[in-house]
Formats: structure tokens, C-alpha cells, sequence
């Protein structure tokens, strides 16, 4: 049981802590009702994935033409409500903190705007949206009365948003996996509103692995020492690094997001986190995202502690795990360094995330390397093979990790390590794990402009 004295009440019960009951029942609502809360010119805060309440954002839509200029934050999410469509633009907008497949097709259809952020970022986006509603999903309290914000608690930081704002409106699913984390908690007393509504949650089905993700994986592996702590992402590529990894020992794991492959090295002995310096014994993660068996294998697990994003994703905590090693991805990268993350040209793609995070952390640490991974070549839809190495990143291009911050590169052809190497060494490096279709054109243009 968590320790109630260290939770900070947003308000303070006129009850004791275990007769909750009453308030809670005096408190619930319908979706449509809860809906009708929502004003013109609310500035509505829903976090992100799993944790953006299903029934009530679909409420929420049949509310367009009766509210206008309604600004809805919220990122990653998860299915596409009718509060996202571009026919309701003049009642609903979406600043976003990430972008998913659902925040892309908004941005195209005009209806999001991304907002850069690095997601240690996101306590201080909570308070810079200065937000008068919030509403999220929950788990069903507590025997103390308390619920908990789970698998996408990380986005709705409390101190910062919860705590600030005029109206709570709290979705109750009892298909919600309890974490264990102190930040997630949010007593009953601290709501106005409360639905009750049980379905099952979004589940990211594993992404097979693909031939040369798996080439890239062996790479991988063999530049993560025994007793490291480790940060892996999201994607084919995460789960086969996950899947190469049963030879290691004594594993640990701080990352801002858990998944199943994960869980699976829990099981198998080969992350147990006994020579963490932060946190030994625990995967520390901000939030959660898989299929319904990892969910029910989350619930009420301490092998894991969830904290506030602004705190697990702080470089300089994640400098206190020694032997840190970050592994990341890129969409293209160019001669010198630059890493690409998140578009290619102007099309937004994907965010910033957590990638500078960790790979600044990662450098702070003790014995820590960063790894950037990318396969070496993409095709497009005409068939046309390209490098994802090349000489200058298309005009547009957001560069996500600087030339100074990066270290090893990893494509399907081999490691590049960059750290404290000059253009002409790095220039070098790259092209040597380039496709090699493609490495007497990037030798040739490189020395065209000058590097080489």
C-alpha cells in the first residue's frame, strides 16, 4: 500500500480517508452529462493514449456546433474521435505533445498543431496550456479512495495541471491495470465529476521484425555490457533488441516507456535490476502501452515503479544509473551527424520525444553510451530505393539530435562512433555503414562540398 501521507491532496476530504463512498456516488455522472461541462473557449486537458477516456471524448464530439473554439491538449492518442474531425473545426482544436498516427492525419486535416517539446517538457506544457477542465481514465479507487491514472499517467502531470484546474472529470475503467506509482494517485475528494464506463483498452499489437531490424538488434547487443541500465523504445525495432538480449545478465531498465518485450525479460531472469545505482530492483518507466496480457501483468506489480515524465525522462536523473545506455531512432541522418527523428522535409511524422532526454543522459552517465539506430536505405512509393544517409537532410527537415550530442550510429552494415570525431572522421565512418549502392555518391557529393 502506498504511504497516503506523501500524496498532496489537490483538495482536502471533510471525510475521513476511508469513508470515501459517498462522495464518490454523490459525484457520477453520465458521459453526456459530463460533456455538457465543456464550454466555449475551454481549454480542455485529456493526456494521452490510454489514459484519454473513452466515452467521454466521444461525448465530448456530438458536442461540436454547440461550443466554439474549445482547445483540447493531449498526445499519442489512440483512436479517432469526432472532436479530431476536420468537419468540427470551429467548436474543437488539438495542441498536441506528441504526434501518433491519429495527431498526423489531424495535423494534415488542419485540426492539430504540435507543439516541440522534449517530453520531460511536458509538467511545464501543463502549465503553460493554463487549462480550466481536465478529464482522464482511471482505475477504480482504492480501499482509501484512491484511483490511479495508469498507463498514460506520465501525460497528465498532477502538480501542474490536476491542481490547477477549475473542473476533474475522471472515467473509471476497471479494465485499467493499477501501477504502482505514488505521482499516478488521485483521490476521490480531489474530482468534481465521475463516469463510470468498462471497456477494453487500446492494445499496440507487436510490430514484427523485419530482416534487417534484426541484423541491426545483433549489432546492438553486442554494444550493451552485462549490468547496464537500458532504454528502449517503441516499435520492431525495440522488440528485437528485446529478443536478443536473453544472453545478458543483470539488466536493469529507466525508459520513459515499458513494453511487453520487457516484461518477457522480467521472466527470464535477465533484467532484475541488481546493479541499478537509481532505483535497484525497479524498472522505473514514465508510461505504458502493449496488449491485454502485459496490462493485466502491470497491475499491482512492483517489479516496476512509474513516475512523473519530468522526472524519469531529466537527463540528470538519468545520469544517476551508471552504465546508461539510450537506443533510439532515426528517420534519416545526414554526413556530420545530424539526426532526423521526427519529419522528413516539413511533414511532421513523429515528435521529439524523449530521444534528446536520453541520449544527454546517457552521456552524463557513468560508463553510458547512446545509441542511434536506422536502416540504411527506404523505399519509396515508386518503387525507388534511397539512402537514409545522405549529404545534406532535405530542405525542411527538423533535426531533432544535434551533430554534438550523438555517438553511435548503427545501421545493418555496422557501428559508427562519432563521439569527439571531426567532420572528415565522421563523414568517413558514416559512409562505411552506408548501403553500399549508395557509398561512391556520398563520397563523391561529400567531397564536392568539401569534407572529404
Amino acid at each position: 500500500m502506498m504511504n497516503v501521507d506523501s500524496v498532496v491532496l489537490r483538495r482536502k476530504p471533510s471525510y475521513p480517508l476511508l469513508q470515501w463512498h459517498d462522495d464518490y456516488n454523490n459525484k457520477k455522472v453520465t458521459a453526456e452529462e459530463a460533456a455538457k461541462i465543456i464550454r466555449s473557449g475551454d481549454r480542455l486537458f485529456m493526456g494521452g493514449g490510454t489514459g484519454i477516456p473513452a466515452l467521454f471524448a466521444t461525448a465530448l464530439g456530438k458536442r461540436a456546433g454547440m461550443v466554439n473554439n474549445v482547445t483540447i491538449y493531449q498526445g499519442y492518442a489512440m483512436g479517432l474521435y469526432d472532436y479530431m474531425k476536420p468537419e468540427n473545426k470551429e467548436s474543437f482544436h488539438i495542441e498536441t505533445m506528441f504526434v501518433g498516427p491519429m495527431e498526423r492525419v489531424c495535423i494534415e486535416w488542419k485540426m492539430a498543431h504540435y507543439k516541440p517539446m522534449h517530453l520531460s517538457d511536458i509538467p511545464e506544457a501543463g502549465v503553460d496550456a493554463r487549462c480550466n477542465r481536465v478529464a482522464f481514465t482511471a482505475t477504480p479507487p482504492d480501499e482509501q479512495g484512491f484511483m490511479n491514472l495508469s498507463c498514460f499517467g506520465a501525460f497528465l502531470p498532477k502538480k501542474e495541471v490536476l491542481c490547477n484546474a477549475d473542473t476533474i472529470i475522471a472515467e473509471i475503467n476497471t479494465n485499467t491495470p493499477w501501477l504502482n506509482s505514488v505521482d499516478f494517485l488521485v483521490h476521490v475528494s480531489e474530482v468534481d465529476y465521475i463516469i463510470e464506463h468498462d471497456t477494453q483498452l487500446f492494445e499496440l499489437p507487436e510490430i514484427p521484425i523485419t530482416d534487417v531490424e534484426k541484423k541491426m538488434a545483433e549489432i546492438i547487443a553486442e554494444l550493451i555490457p552485462d549490468g547496464a541500465t537500458i532504454q528502449l523504445g517503441l516499435g520492431g525495432l525495440a522488440n528485437g533488441i528485446g529478443n536478443l538480449l536473453y544472453t545478458k545478465k543483470d539488466l536493469g531498465m529507466h525508459a520513459e516507456v515499458i513494453t511487453p518485450s520487457v516484461m518477457r525479460l522480467i521472466e527470464a531472469g535477465v533484467i532484475n535490476g541488481i546493479k541499478k545505482t537509481l532505483h535497484p530492483k525497479k524498472v522505473v518507466g514514465a508510461f505504458a502501452v502493449g496488449t491485454k496480457e502485459f496490462y493485466q501483468y502491470l497491475d499491482h506489480n512492483n517489479n516496476f515503479l512509474f513516475c512523473d515524465i519530468g522526472w524519469v525522462n531529466t537527463p540528470d536523473v538519468i545520469a544517476l544509473n551508471d552504465n546508461f545506455v539510450s537506443i533510439n531512432n532515426a528517420l534519416i541522418l545526414d554526413l556530420t551527424g545530424q539526426v532526423a527523428a521526427e519529419s522528413i522535409g516539413t511533414k511532421q511524422y513523429s515528435g521529439t520525444g524523449g530521444q534528446v532526454d536520453f541520449i544527454r543522459g546517457a552521456k552524463k552517465s557513468k560508463g553510458g553510451k547512446s545509441i542511434i539506430a536506422l536502416s540504411s536505405t527506404y523505399t519509396d512509393k515508386q518503387g525507388k530505393m534511397h539512402s537514409k544517409i545522405v549529404p545534406l537532410l532535405p530542405f525542411g527537415t527538423v533535426v531533432t539530435t544535434s551533430r554534438t550530442d550523438v555517438e553511435y550510429v548503427v545501421t545493418e552494415y555496422g557501428v559508427a562512433n562519432l563521439r569527439m570525431r571531426s567532420i572528415y572522421d565522421r563523414v568517413h565512418a558514416l559512409i562505411s555503414i552506408a548501403h553500399p549502392d549508395f557509398r561512391d555518391e556520398l563520397k563523391y557529393e561529400a567531397s564536392k562540398i568539401g569534407w572529404i
